[in-house]
């Protein structure tokens, strides 16, 4: 019993394990705590996705084509390849992007670029006019985007007729980068704390479809 005018005080080793359970706790929490962020993080994109995939859809009715895909191999510019087409500001379906940038929807994913757009026609090679672009398509598209496929540099043939993603969570994992990504769902990111691109694309006829 304590006399009185006594304060009681945690002793050296009650005060160590009294930190240890607290270390333990959050090595358990922390995990789910960015778990539950890159869910959300996820889910911004895909709602991000579907306004850029209307702005698309409304250019192609106006213009009956679609806007040119850019591709850069110039050192200074490699990173900026497939940028969000300009075309979509300055017309209006989109907001002008500060300088570098073609329109004002960052990936979150992949900071100081647009998320990024190709689809088979018209395509600029270092701001100049190249041949159409060729987007490999599955062949059993758009409804199973998985096998094999072949190219298309026309729209009004081609079974997917544009395609816009985000890099995902993990821009330079495997998954992300690999052959015929983002068209092939082998691709896709599909769990939290995994590699895989986050994609919306259309059919020939504009409607679309989204990764899980």
């Amino acid at each position: 019993m304590l006399q009185p005018g006594v304060l009681a005080a945690f002793t050296l080793v009650e005060l160590l394990v009294v930190m240890a359970v607290i270390a333990i706790l959050a090595s358990l929490l922390l995990p789910a705590l960015a778990g539950a962020k890159e869910k959300a993080k996820v889910v911004r994109v895909h709602a991000e996705l579907y306004g850029i995939g209307l702005a698309l859809e409304m250019y192609y009715m106006d213009n009956r084509t679609n806007p040119p895909v850019r591709v850069n191999c110039n050192s200074d510019l490699a990173n900026d390849w497939c940028e969000l087409p300009v075309e979509l500001a300055q017309q209006g379906y989109l907001p002008h992007g500060p300088a570098g940038r073609g329109a004002n929807m960052e990936d979150i994913f992949n900071r100081g670029h647009t998320y990024k757009y190709a689809a088979p026609g018209p395509e600029l090679l270092n701001g100049g006019r190249a041949p159409p672009y060729q987007l490999w398509v599955p062949t059993n598209a758009p409804l199973n985007m998985s096998g094999g496929g072949k190219y298309f540099t026309d729209p009004k043939i081609s079974p997917v007729r544009w395609i816009i993603w985000s890099l995902g969570p993990q821009p330079k994992s495997q998954k992300t980068m690999m052959t015929h990504s983002p068209m092939t769902s082998d691709s896709w990111y599909r769990q939290t704390g995994g590699g895989g691109v986050i994609v919306r694309y259309s059919d020939h006829n504009g409607t679309q479809f989204k990764s899980p």
